[in-house]
């Protein structure tokens, strides 16, 4: 009996370790997009309202443009 649950567990703990290391792969992916997003919500806030205008854009645009994914160069 213990040398089948033993099998089992060597056989299964592979699995069991990648699907932890997505999970946090997955977090900390999630965290990097938030980020990049924070980031980009600054960048285009520290605009001017020209500078908003020469890129399309009006102040309460900001947040669809972050999510959007409009690139502040």
């Amino acid at each position: 009996m213990t040398t089948l649950a033993l099998s089992n567990l060597v056989h299964d703990t592979p699995a069991l370790l990648q699907w932890i290391g997505n999970g946090f792969r997955t977090f900390f992916e999630g965290i990097q997009d938030a980020r990049s997003l924070a980031h980009r919500f600054e960048t285009l806030s520290r605009l001017s309202n020209d500078e908003l205008a020469a890129r399309g854009l009006k102040r309460e645009d900001i947040p669809q443009a972050v999510f959007a994914g409009i690139h502040v160069g």
